[in-house]
């Protein structure tokens, strides 16, 4: 029988690309959604695929005891919940607690389960970046430092989608102290490793209609009818990140502990990308203007993913296309 991989997260942006990912590669999923109601629309998404998939309701990841039931057989885990920017207005309610909190639970539920040979967690690349990280125009990252990077947050936060982005960035900082700090003090018998993926675009399988774009698809195309760019030029495809995780799962010798950075090539041009959308989506109304700084911008080191994995990046062409094709196709424009 095919091993059996327990995904959180499911419902979202990436995912649901794991999901599918994962599918294909011949794996069976356990999927932890939070009610019933989840469920129809879930398994709608791999109707190809509805014999290698099963459901089990969590209604709350921060109990540490939350998933000791959903955990029986399985193989392997791929953690993605996590709560995401504008979701609640309290730091550690809405922000802190249910990121490690939620970490935490799957971490020690899964020390229970003797059989289970990997626990992939989805961070962030702000997980490894100071916390004024996404307000500066120019910024180097790199993985496997083990740099403790402090919480020190303003006070009062701001407001708006600046105070959320730095709320969502300390909860990635925490989650990630916190894998780290359960690593430092046990010897799980699974492989733990996590993802930190720049900002994540390409074609999503939960939009249905224009008005639910979200996340970093409605940050860029917020950024495309903007004369300026409203977001940081490192992006990373999610069909990548979703190959990542099924490549995690066939390499037997991954290191414990192990931080791979995901993405494309860096820096992103804003200006190749008025180019592409103007010349070949004119419908679309592009708005970006120059000067926009190419010299300038997030530059990530990829080389352990690429060199241990066998990643291989998509193109920023592609990406580009596969978020503005499915917006113009939900619009009816082609």
């Amino acid at each position: 029988m095919a091993p059996l991989v327990f995904i959180t997260g499911a419902t979202g942006f990436i995912g649901s690309q794991v999901v599918l990912s994962t599918l294909r590669a011949g794996y069976r999923v356990r999927l932890s959604i939070r009610s019933d109601a989840q469920e129809t629309a879930l398994r709608a998404r791999y109707p190809d695929f509805a014999h290698m998939i099963e459901t089990c309701i969590i209604p709350d990841i921060t109990p540490r005891e939350a998933f000791l039931p959903a955990l029986a057989d399985v193989d392997h885990i791929f953690h993605l919940a996590s709560p995401m920017p504008g979701r609640g207005s309290d730091l550690q309610a809405d922000y802190i607690d249910p990121a490690v909190k939620g970490t935490e639970s799957i971490l020690y539920s899964a020390l229970s389960f003797p059989q289970i040979q990997k626990v992939v967690i989805m961070s962030s690349v702000l997980a490894l970046t100071p916390l004024t990280a996404l307000s500066q125009k120019e910024v180097y990252v790199t993985d496997n430092t083990n740099e403790h990077i402090p919480l020190d947050l303003p006070n009062p936060l701001p407001a708006g989608f600046s105070g959320h982005g730095l709320k969502y960035s300390a909860s990635k900082i925490a989650a990630h102290q916190a894998t780290r700090a359960f690593l430092a003090t046990h010897s799980p018998p699974f492989t733990l490793i996590t993802f930190h993926p720049t900002f994540v675009l390409g074609e999503s399988l939960i939009q249905t209609n224009p008005e639910e774009i979200s996340g970093m698809n409605a940050l860029f195309w917020q950024s495309v009818l903007s004369e300026t760019p409203g977001m940081a030029n490192a992006w990373v495809d999610v069909r990548d990140v979703a190959e990542a995780h099924v490549r995690a799962l066939q390499r037997e010798d991954l290191v414990s502990g192990t931080e791979f950075l995901l993405s494309g090539p860096t820096p992103g041009s804003w200006k190749r990308v008025a180019e592409v959308i103007q010349s070949r989506f004119p419908e679309v109304g592009c708005r970006l203007q120059g000067p926009l700084e190419e010299e300038a911008g997030w530059r990530v080191d990829t080389r352990m993913a690429e060199r241990v994995l066998g990643m291989r990046w998509r193109g920023q062409d592609e990406i580009v296309e596969a978020v503005v094709r499915q917006q113009l196709r939900l619009r009816g424009k082609i």
